[in-house]
């Protein structure tokens, strides 16, 4: 009985680390019109093709879902992309 009492708090506890949220996250993109001292930003070139797709499609002024695997480094809170000769601030939502 014990064993199994332990068993199911291990697997409810791993269950909430490791899996129990959806593992989705949303992109923001909002142009600025300088970076902030001491920040920098990435160049768009720079970002893999799942990245550079994404933040195309947040370019529009809604949030993309971010496609499971896609990397989130570059955009992480407050991320900078320099994007046709601008400058843009990307921002990770995790629900």
């Amino acid at each position: 009985m014990r064993a199994s009492v332990l068993l199911a708090v291990a697997l409810v506890v791993s269950t909430g680390c490791l899996g129990g949220g959806s593992g989705t996250a949303r992109l923001s993109v909002t142009q600025v019109d300088d970076l902030p001292k001491g920040e920098g930003a990435v160049s768009y070139q720079n970002l893999a093709p799942a990245q550079q797709s994404a933040f195309r499609e947040a370019l529009g002024g809604e949030t993309v879902t971010l496609r499971e695997g896609t990397d989130r480094n570059e955009f992480r809170d407050p991320g900078y992309v320099r994007y046709d000769g601008k400058i843009y601030q990307t921002t990770i939502i995790v629900p």
